[in-house]
């Protein structure tokens, strides 16, 4: 009798052992899987059912490149790279915009001419990765909620281009004696990007407006406006 006990007792030890063990497999499992979705080494889904974007960047081979006098054509042949790389072949280069901080990068379909996503070149390492704000919060083809949004394929958002310029205009006005709307505003899936320019006309940053709500959201990270190239 006292054998048939002891063999239940380690019976039941060792199944709770194996119970503890099962569950610790699922949580580290589950968390590797989502350090792979959104942390520390391969991203997260950024576009319609891709993996797409790095959130620690692509590096674009800077060890040939002297960051200290990179070129636009420099950066623009990075971005088109990155773009190839994460599978958008469908989108260009429309211009790249440099500050103190870093690049700017933007790019748009090559067939319907709205823009795709915005990216950023690390002055300091060379990196490129999705900007932050808008184009990960509010885009909704390319960004990512896309999933989650019924109308990602369409770009019928209720504040026009003209509207968007006025609430820029408004913002501006509440934050700065010298910073105004430009004239005109990217349309991207779910939001409008515009330049900010002082009463000279001359560049001084950038803002996004929400196609739906309204609001405004300021690119404070990329610093001093340098110089812009077009393509």
């Amino acid at each position: 009798m006292k054998n048939i006990k002891k063999f239940l007792i380690a019976s039941i030890v060792l199944i709770t052992i194996g119970v503890v063990g099962l569950i610790s497999v699922g949580i580290i499992f589950s968390l590797s899987s989502l350090a792979g979705t959104f942390g520390t080494g391969t991203g997260y889904t950024f576009g319609p059912g891709k993996m797409m974007g790095m959130m620690r960047g692509f590096n674009s081979g800077t060890q040939y490149i002297d960051l200290g006098n990179i070129s636009f054509d420099q950066v623009k042949s990075s971005g088109e790279k990155y773009l190839h790389d994460i599978g958008m072949q469908n989108v260009k280069i429309k211009e790249i915009m440099e500050f103190s901080n870093n690049f700017y990068i933007e790019s748009v379909e090559k067939d319907t001419g709205f823009g795709a996503i915005e990216l950023i070149f690390d002055k300091t390492n060379g990196a490129i990765f999705p900007e932050y704000g808008p184009n990960m919060m509010w885009n909704q083809k390319y960004g990512m909620h896309s999933g989650f949004a019924s109308n990602q394929y369409k770009n019928n958002m209720t504040i026009d281009e003209e509207k968007a310029i006025e609430l820029a205009n408004n913002y501006l006005a509440k934050i700065s004696q010298n910073e105004f709307a430009g004239d005109e505003g990217q349309k991207f899936y779910g939001y409008y990007t515009i330049d900010t320019i002082n009463k000279d006309g001359a560049i001084v940053g950038m803002l996004s407006i929400n196609g739906f709500t309204g609001q405004v959201w300021y690119h404070n990270w990329h610093g001093t406006f340098i110089e812009m190239v077009e393509y």
